[in-house]
């Protein structure tokens, strides 16, 4: 039978692990790098939060899409829950329900989103879709000049494994948030740690019942300290990230001049 001991000692055993790696980018300067990326969802969030009908603060938008899908141009922002927005880019218009049941089906959103194909469950049943009600032309506008941006992939997910037991740093900087946590066979240890991309604590904590209040604080000191190997970074992200690292050396030799 495992006692609470047994847990501090696989948590630190699984949070030493990070520690070791000596090659990588260090996670702090990663995504001070990359804060872009977070500032153009930011953006489109407000977009969003103003001109959808009850999207505030504490939703998201999960992906934006401009696909062709039966010959025509559609610009598709995923929302949670199966809720899709989708505007017609010839008409500058949102689709109608009767244009969303004949035109789409399931199997297109789970090719183009990610989506899990569901069993049981009728594919109108399921999904919905929802209006933007303000300039169209405006979001259009903003994505074509975001569009690379809001390509990129979107987190990170850095996971390391002893014996039964996993320890995991993912970074997500849709939504401008990280979570570290220990997961072990049976949800033996099964704690998480909340934080900002910035890395301040977030005042709601999954493990503040869990794990000691110092060394909670202790552990958020010391993710700051992580280097995450390149080949744990999307290519695209790292690319970008050598991209800012060049711009900054040359900023400092103009400077120097």
């Amino acid at each position: 039978m495992y006692n609470n001991t047994d847990k501090k000692e696989l948590r630190n055993k699984l949070f030493a692990k990070y520690f070791e790696v000596e090659e990588g980018v260090k996670v702090t300067e990663l995504v001070d790098k990359l804060s872009f990326i977070p500032k153009v969802w930011n953006e489109l969030h407000n977009l969003c939060e103003n001109n959808i009908k009850y999207f505030d603060e504490y939703n998201v938008v999960e992906d934006i899409k401009l696909l062709n899908h039966n010959d025509k141009n559609y610009l598709i922002l995923k929302l949670p829950v199966y809720r899709y927005i989708i505007i017609d880019i010839e008409r500058k218009e949102n689709i109608t329900e009767e244009q969303f049941e004949n035109n789409f089906d399931e199997n297109f959103f789970v090719s183009n989103f990610n989506d899990s194909k569901m069993v049981d469950y009728d594919f109108l049943e399921l999904y919905d879709i929802e209006k933007y009600d303000g300039n169209i032309e405006e979001l259009l506008d903003f994505y074509m000049e975001n569009e690379q941006v809001l390509n990129l992939s979107k987190k990170i997910d850095y996971i390391l494994k002893v014996d039964n037991a996993w320890i995991y740093f993912h970074i997500d900087f849709v939504n401008e948030k990280g979570q570290f946590g220990f997961d072990a066979k049976d949800q033996f240890s099964y704690e998480h740690l909340d934080l900002r991309c910035d890395f301040r604590a977030s005042k709601m904590q999954n493990a503040k019942n869990k794990v000691d209040i110092e060394k909670m604080k202790e552990m958020f000191q010391k993710i700051k300290e992580i280097k995450i190997p390149q080949e744990v970074i999307p290519t695209d992200l790292y690319k970008e990230y050598l991209i800012k690292c060049n711009e900054e050396e040359k900023n400092k030799i103009y400077t120097k001049v």
